[in-house]
């Protein structure tokens, strides 16, 4: 199949990768997200497509002369043709890849990419922009503006204006995973998001969905075929727009909300879950205190994107309690495989327990 020879900027100009990225196409986005499954060797330049596009986030261009597409175009090509380096000079710093990329992505969408919709989430124009991003087996805490703190998981990428202005709405836009502890800015007196003016809250783009807070803790998923937020404390205020329509949910402490886009009558799907084991990959470690095995096999299915079969229905009620990596997901499986004296086997993201 054609996609298996794809690189970066193949899956950038293809509609149908574009309309999975978007989520406004049910069958686009099962597709890809078999394919990728199917096709882990081609992981890195599927993440990196998806990220250049998800960075691209809320407002609707207006038409462009004729000399600014050329200007763009001229863009596209240098982005995509860089001048050699010689190998004394020391290596590119961390992100500069990722911006070069993102030019491009942004020149190829002005150009004629457009018509997918994509330009219903591009960023607003600033006048400068910081970009943090992880690479695999890498974290990294960042401190903003306002002093909230933001961690980044692996093959991640969060995006923000450099300057905050006072009395502006704070907004940061993420492909991957990350955890905020946001600072709390609003008058002491102002407690409920939902009542909150836009120029006081925090603000999350996550690919489908907007995650405006006051002043709390969570973590946001959002990876090809997969967003979700996990409350950890205080209130968060989740969005999505579809079709026209705006879909507005509060969650409260405990809850996890997954976007399902196969679901376009009811999108958000809410359940309970314990949502400081969806924090634990910043420590490093899992630890459970007599956890259920059927919460745990959540747990690595929706952090991992992995599909796990189990054997015996049993092995679903027994518990855990102890610690495990968790840096590496084939370690983890290794390290749960031991725990409970079953066999593992894994096919791309389906992993079998016997």
């Amino acid at each position: 199949m054609k996609y298996a020879a794809y690189s970066t900027e193949d899956f950038l100009a293809d509609e149908s990768f574009q309309s999975f990225v978007v989520g406004d196409d049910a069958e686009a986005v099962q597709f890809w997200r078999d394919w990728i499954i199917q096709n882990p060797a081609k992981q890195a330049e599927f993440e990196e497509a998806v990220a250049l596009l998800q960075l691209l986030a809320t407002r609707q261009p207006q038409p462009l002369p004729e000399a600014l597409k050329q200007q763009e175009a001229a863009k596209l090509w240098h982005a995509m043709h860089p001048p050699l380096v010689p190998r004394a000079q020391p290596a590119l710093r961390v992100g500069r890849r990722a911006r070069r990329w993102a030019s491009a992505a942004v020149a190829a969408l002005v150009l004629g990419f457009a018509g997918v919709g994509l330009w219903q989430h591009a960023t607003p124009t600033v006048s400068a922009w910081t970009s943090y991003t992880t690479h695999t087996g890498e974290h990294r805490t960042v401190t903003l503006p306002d002093g909230s703190r933001v961690t980044l998981n692996a093959n991640s990428t969060l995006k923000l204006a450099t300057t905050w202005q006072p009395g502006h709405a704070r907004e940061v836009w993420l492909a991957g995973e990350a955890f905020f502890a946001v600072r709390h800015t609003a008058p002491v007196q102002l407690k409920a998001v939902a009542a909150a003016p836009a120029n006081v809250k925090f603000t999350v783009h996550a690919g489908p969905l907007d995650v405006a807070v006051l002043g709390t803790q969570f973590d946001v998923l959002n990876r090809p075929g997969r967003t979700k937020v996990v409350l950890k404390s205080g209130q968060v205020q989740l969005r999505h727009q579809h079709a026209g329509r705006t879909e507005v949910l509060l969650m409260k402490p405990g809850e996890l909300v997954e976007y399902r886009p196969a679901a376009p009558q009811a999108p958000l799907a809410k359940r309970v879950v314990n949502p400081t084991l969806y924090a634990a990959w910043t420590t490093g470690h899992l630890d459970f205190n007599d956890t259920p095995v059927a919460e745990i096999i959540t747990l690595l299915e929706d952090t991992y994107g992995l599909e796990i079969t189990v054997g015996n229905p049993a092995l679903r009620q027994q518990k855990l309690t102890g610690s495990v990596p968790n840096q590496d997901v084939d370690m983890l499986l290794n390290a749960f495989s031991k725990s409970l004296d079953v066999s593992v086997r894994r096919e791309g993201n389906h992993v079998w327990l016997d």
